[in-house]
């Protein structure tokens, strides 16, 4: 056979690919070109095709074994960078298997600098071991992270005879940021005295994955200012990364420099697209018309008739603006999801859950909807928000405040004082926030505090007229209903312990001054029962009408295959959630902040015709195929701990500033961790995580310590077990980048 005929005559790669995607049961050559309708004679020619396949990538997604009788095809996987070392070498993660890492140049075949965030196509090296990290080498670069980032300036002496040299790679940037060309290359040194105040310096990035120094040429910057760099791609073999400065953020301890460096080291958009805002200012510009809203005479006439009026009723929304619904929120909150209502009933207690009908404002494919599915979530950081939604619907047209019509969907439980459920309804409603409650103030209502008898003042808010308007059982009944709830809730795991939260306040400035531990109310726990129990009856409701929603599911530890406890996540299916005991569970009741939470409320609401006049066309419904619902799992979970890492590195970084008062004194820290190579601890005064590495403990705890100072009065090994409370120094901190260093006191108790 010529050259060339047989590869000539299969079908491209495309076709064979997909054709490899769509089953996971092993195929050899023979049977591929036997489902392609192709002659065994191509076997020679598809064996070479597969052998470029795999080098471009194509068949990196493959199910395992599901090729058979191919060999010496080379090993590849796409991977995500996660993290660069000062040797050339990153670290990287596959989606399938996050749990592991591989190592690889960081740099492509082209000399292309990688960055934490990109995914590549990378060709594994053949194992050596069982159990040492794969290596390889990447291919090609399948999508790019931003190259912007923000780095902390950090002055380097110019080596002599260099500058002229340096001034020829790098650019300059003036003290105000803005880029200016670099000059051309010149055989003297200039003795032009503002050439001659440039000088060479480092840049330290703010984003800890990036374990590199880069060097560039400015006018002199004071250390620990934060500019935004952005790393050259083409780097010169042998010399140091070269970065260019694009602007000048501020000093490392500005006011809002910690949140910023938090969005910035973290890729979330922060900004809205023009057509989103658009959108949304045009939605908030129309007033509710509770007419409309409420097509269906109320059955609500007065208080004393609400228990038993609330059937679903499926040809228009409830009127519910007579039932004193309340909101129970942190003091800082603007968007309010969700609001309560609970009464006694010869049965048990009869509760409602209202919640922002934000599926009635989002639709599927709108520019709303794609920003809120890119953020995934919104993101509470110390004195920002990064929200979902744009503010006119977040805090305005979809947060239930007290006393404005609002568009909810409402779930309507009756249970028994055991807080069994006896039966429940969900539906479509519109209701009005009786009063805009705060936890504390909960809390001060149902224990208050001894006060004089001519005390007349009411521990809830003025400015919603609560004291007023609300029936004076409201509160006890929430609570009572809310101890009969969790009565039939399971209670969380015995082994579980809760970590400790710490809530920083800020100045006027928006600097830290004080770490304080969060405060556990039994008003959360009232929130948290109804929220649960919401959530609980949504998740059932999607599994018996087979609605295409999102679960919340959480394996349970498994300590045969050596895993602790895994974090919680979405699923297409239900399955167990080891966290809260439940069989089958949910997001449903936070729909203004949590991207999951609006697609069930599509899915659920899809069921409930003839309600649903208008069509949806390409609604959540119909689109959420079961890959693409695993596909948006994956997208949210990411979201999540996304959201996750960014408020503990914003946190992280505002106690590195309020702790600098602190270095070289005695701190305690409680062990959280042991490893080879040190010990994981937390600080007990603000909750931050830091690391003891061996070389900064004794010998006495089987670490080495080449200080020859004597060792008195220790801990004991013991002292260094997990849930230990030890005396550390702190060393130093690093505001931009969060980070303590802590070594172990001696000599104290």
């Amino acid at each position: 056979m010529p050259k060339g005929i047989g590869a000539s005559a299969l079908p491209g790669h495309e076709v064979i690919r997909q054709f490899l995607e769509a089953d996971s049961a092993p195929v050899g050559p023979t049977d591929i070109l036997r489902a392609l309708g192709l002659p065994a004679r191509l076997k020679a020619a598809l064996r070479a095709t597969l052998h470029d396949m795999a080098l471009a990538g194509d068949l990196a997604c493959l199910p395992p074994g599901r090729l058979k009788g191919v060999t010496g095809l080379p090993e590849t996987v796409r991977a995500t960078l996660t993290r660069l070392r000062s040797d050339g070498q990153a670290y990287a993660s596959q989606p399938d298997h996050p749990g592991t890492s591989i190592l690889l140049t960081a740099t492509l075949p082209d000399g292309t600098l990688l960055l934490p965030g990109d995914e590549v196509i990378a060709r594994l090296r053949p194992r050596l071991s069982l159990r040492g990290r794969r290596e390889g080498r990447p291919l090609h670069l399948i999508s790019s992270a931003p190259r912007y980032f923000p780095a902390t300036v950090q002055a380097a002496p110019t080596p002599p005879g260099k500058e002229a040299q340096a001034h020829t790679l790098l650019p300059r940037v003036s003290n105000g940021g803005s880029l200016t060309a670099p000059r051309a290359a010149s055989t003297a040194p200039s003795l032009d005295t503002s050439e001659q105040s440039e000088q060479i310096i480092r840049l330290i990035p703010c984003d800890r994955r990036f374990d590199l120094v880069l060097h560039t040429v400015s006018e002199p910057l004071a250390p620990d200012t934060v500019v935004l760099a952005e790393i050259r791609a083409q780097q010169q073999t042998g010399n140091p990364p070269e970065a260019d400065i694009r602007s000048v953020l501020g000093p490392v301890d500005a006011p809002g420099m910690a949140a910023r460096l938090a969005v910035l080291t973290h890729p979330m958009p922060s900004a809205f697209s023009p057509e989103a805002e658009a959108e949304a200012h045009l939605l908030a510009a129309r007033p509710v018309d509770a007419k409309a809203a409420a097509s269906t005479v109320t059955d609500t006439p007065s208080l004393s008739d609400i228990p038993r009026k609330l059937p679903a009723h499926p040809s228009g929304r409830r009127d519910l603006r007579s039932i004193p619904l309340v909101t129970i929120d942190e003091e800082t909150a603007q968007d309010f999801d969700d609001a309560i209502w609970a009464e006694r009933t010869d049965d048990g207690f009869h509760i409602l859950i209202a919640i922002a009908d934000v599926a009635h404002y989002v639709r599927p494919g709108s520019a709303l909807d794609q920003e809120a599915r890119n953020r995934g979530n919104s993101v509470y950081l110390p004195g920002q928000v990064v929200p979902m939604l744009p503010l006119a619907l977040s805090a305005g047209l979809c947060s239930l405040k007290p006393g404005e019509d609002r568009l909810c969907v409402y779930i309507d439980l009756q249970i028994t004082p055991q807080g069994q459920r006896i039966s429940g309804t969900l539906g479509r409603g519109l209701m009005r926030s009786a009063a805009r409650l705060t936890y504390q103030a909960v809390h001060a209502a149902l224990e208050p505090s001894p006060q004089p008898a001519s005390s007349s003042s009411s521990p809830l808010p003025s400015g919603s007229d609560a004291s007023s308007s609300l029936p004076p059982d409201l509160l006890p009944t929430l609570m009572a209903a809310a101890q009969a709830l969790r009565q039939a809730q399971s209670p969380q795991a015995a082994d579980v312990t809760p970590e400790e939260e710490f809530v920083v306040t800020l100045d006027a400035q928006g600097l830290p001054t004080a770490f304080t531990p969060r405060q556990r109310l039994p008003a959360h726990e009232l929130v948290a029962s109804f929220m649960i129990a919401a959530n609980g009856f949504a998740a059932e409701e999607l599994d018996r009408r087979m609605a295409p929603g999102l679960f919340r599911v959480h394996p349970a530890p498994s300590p045969t295959m050596g895993l602790g406890r895994q974090m919680a996540r979405y699923a297409p299916r239900p399955a167990w959630h080891d966290g809260l005991r439940l069989a089958c569970y949910t997001h449903f009741t936070s729909p203004i902040r949590r991207y999951a939470d609006l697609v069930n409320h599509r899915a659920l609401l899809a069921t409930l015709e003839p309600f649903n006049t208008t069509p949806q066309t390409g609604s959540e419904s119909d689109t959420l195929s079961t890959r693409a619902a695993h596909a948006l799992a994956g997208h949210l979970h990411l979201a999540e701990r996304r959201a996750s890492s960014a408020t503990q590195a914003c946190y992280n970084r505002l106690a590195a500033l309020f702790l600098r008062p602190f270095i070289g004194q005695i701190l305690h820290a409680r062990v959280t961790g042991t490893t080879r190579t040190g010990a994981t601890v937390t600080l007990t005064k603000t909750g931050t995580p830091s690391f003891l590495f061996s070389s900064a403990l004794p010998d006495e705890l089987r670490m080495n310590d080449d200080s020859p100072t004597p060792c008195t009065s220790l801990p004991s090994e013991a002292a260094l077990q997990v849930g230990a409370v030890v005396p550390v120094v702190l060393i130093s901190t690093n505001p931009a980048q969060g980070t303590l260093d802590l070594a172990l006191a001696r000599n104290a108790r």
